[in-house]
């Protein structure tokens, strides 16, 4: 009886325990809003093996990719393109103000018209006294080879051609009207008929001038006069996209070239001047013939 006694005792005592700590679950129930008779369900989270996810992790993740993988912007190539040629060039000119970079082109221009007018005046004065410079002289209409054969180039690589023509603004004076693509195009035609005229002349006057006389074509001066005069005016009117090589670094061709350096446009300049100067001397008649 004692017996029973001590464990009818035991179980009153925990059971006043338990009661405490019933209540206080109840309390929390009602607090975060369920019932007692309700269970708060448990959220499972996927771990990354998991095959199913939420719409809302979907979407997240989803919109987190598009914001740290923004598409890369594209890379401009150092003398390829207006984006290109505006990165600083070898001679450094087109980092310099427009104003700066204009009296560069134009003192490169005056001097380009000074050297040659010296030069042809030397050639003249070799001409009257050398016999071997006028036999050599029969050898300058040959130009024409290398004049016909830079026009088929500009229809076979007309895009590389189209990449040196001085891009809008260059310079802060080039605003010539018409698209790089039609230039490259008229002046090829000009320089292919430029040249093959230069031959055909040049040709006629060393073997065959006692069998009559070519028709004229622009001036009484002959068609090897002419075309020297056209090709000459051609040269000049195409040196800004030399200039532009020079001065913005742009490249011909673009693939598998670099950028010419300074040394080489000095060389380049040089070339030309020589250029100039033996157009002159054989397209001299037509000039005299049009000014007068």
């Amino acid at each position: 009886q004692n017996i029973k006694k001590v464990e009818s005792s035991k179980t009153t005592s925990l059971c006043t325990m338990k009661i405490p700590s019933a209540l206080i679950v109840t309390c929390l129930h009602v607090a975060s809003g369920f019932s007692p008779s309700q269970q708060p369900k448990l959220s499972v989270t996927t771990t990354p093996s998991s095959k199913t996810k939420s719409p809302s992790s979907l979407s997240f993740f989803g919109n987190f990719q598009k914001t740290a993988t923004p598409d890369p912007e594209p890379l401009s190539i150092p003398g390829i393109g207006p984006e290109g040629c505006a990165l600083p060039s070898p001679s450094g000119i087109n980092t310099q103000p427009p104003p700066i970079q204009a009296s560069i082109v134009l003192a490169i221009f005056a001097a380009l018209t000074l050297s040659s007018i010296a030069f042809s005046s030397l050639l003249d004065t070799l001409t009257l006294n050398y016999e071997w410079v006028q036999t050599w002289r029969y050898t300058w209409p040959f130009l024409g080879v290398i004049y016909t054969a830079a026009g088929v180039t500009h229809f076979t690589l007309q895009k590389d051609y189209e990449n040196i023509y001085p891009s809008k603004g260059a310079w802060g004076v080039w605003y010539v009207p018409g698209s790089p693509s039609f230039h490259v195009q008229w002046t090829g035609i000009a320089e292919i008929l430029g040249g093959v005229g230069l031959i055909v002349g040049g040709l006629y006057d060393a073997f065959m001038p006692v069998f009559g006389t070519m028709p004229n074509v622009i001036t009484p001066a002959g068609i090897e006069s002419d075309a020297a005069a056209v090709l000459l005016l051609l040269t000049a009117v195409v040196t800004p996209a030399n200039i532009f090589m020079y001065t913005h670094g742009a490249k011909l061709p673009m693939e598998g070239s670099e950028e010419v350096p300074v040394v080489g446009h000095v060389v380049r300049g040089v070339m030309q001047v020589v250029l100039f100067g033996l157009l002159y001397q054989m397209g001299e008649g037509t000039f005299d013939a049009l000014l007068n």
